[in-house]
């Protein structure tokens, strides 16, 4: 039970109730409130809670300053994020490893009885030459095995969340699309004698758009700026760990897949993405992923 206000104790009765049945936190708050403004007040508690009795002749104003309290006091409710949750993402994993397994054998085995290396791979003079497919192309291609394997690895760890957040045929759509955008941007600021392949950048692209999803979703929270900018902190120190290592790693190829998958997560973020469960528009987004990467390489072969 609360001490009662000093005043009280020259005041005789009667005293009228100024709240119901408060818990005892709330009701010391609402004390504290009553002493600031100086409304002698007497505190009472039962098995039922406690509770706050003023004179009669104060009664209005005690209510009063306790309601202009309660709306000083009141935060808006932030609406909850809801972070989607796309059913069958392995699947576009599974999608991504057959690729990219399907293109390394047809490279080393020289099926059609051509190149696909030179067919292929991309350097500075690919929109010179008209070749703009190439863009597409070599984020299939790989130097040797241990290039492929890391790429496998990565691609699979950060393009299963992404597949998660938009669904797996949405999702390795914009990273097709953003990792051919960044790879164009790459070779343009090479010299013409760079050769640039492997799916490192798409890699990354998946690595920015879930990082920038993440960050812009939470700027719709109340909730503090470290707590809502983690994806993005998080998804940097990724790339610092994974993208800047090796002889011959691109570290401008990774930046700029980094850059245009955080730029697709960002817009995303603020757009009306296909809600889970809708598979037809999920397996139309993976069958023209497909489509664009057979045409790509049907127009490199031809």
């Amino acid at each position: 039970m609360y001490k009662d206000h000093p005043a009280m104790m020259a005041v005789p009765l009667p005293l009228i109730p100024l709240t119901s049945e408060l818990t005892l936190a709330a009701c010391a708050d609402w004390a504290l409130v009553l002493d600031a403004v100086g409304i002698p007040y007497e505190s009472r508690t039962t098995s039922a809670g406690s509770s706050l009795w003023v004179l009669p002749a104060d009664h209005a104003r005690a209510a009063r300053e306790l309601q202009n309290y309660l709306l000083e006091n009141r935060r808006p409710l932030a609406a909850p994020v809801v972070w989607p949750n796309h059913p069958h993402a392995i699947y576009g994993v599974i999608g991504y490893v057959l690729v990219l397994i399907a293109v390394t054998l047809a490279s080393l085995e020289r099926a059609g009885s051509r190149d696909w290396h030179d067919a292929g791979v991309l350097d500075a003079g690919f929109l010179v030459r008209n070749e703009g497919w190439r863009v597409l192309t070599a984020l299939t291609l790989h130097g040797d095995l241990l290039h492929l394997l890391s790429n496998l690895a990565f691609g699979a760890l950060f393009g299963y969340p992404a597949a998660r957040l938009f669904g797996p045929g949405v999702a390795w759509l914009l990273i097709l699309l953003g990792g051919g955008l960044a790879y164009g941007v790459d070779a343009l600021l090479h010299p013409p004698h760079h050769h640039l392949l492997g799916a490192s950048t798409a890699v990354f692209t998946a690595l920015g758009l879930v990082a920038a999803y993440g960050w812009r979703r939470h700027l719709r929270n109340w909730s503090p700026w470290m707590r809502r900018s983690a994806p993005l902190i998080g998804g940097i120190a990724l790339l610092a760990f994974t993208g800047t290592g090796g002889e011959n790693t691109d570290l401008l190829a990774h930046l700029a897949g980094f850059v245009v998958g955080t730029g697709l997560g960002a817009l995303c973020a603020r757009l009306p993405m296909p809600p889970p469960g809708n598979m037809a528009l999920q397996w139309a987004a993976g069958l023209v992923t497909l489509a664009l990467l057979a045409t790509a390489w049907g127009l490199a072969l031809a």
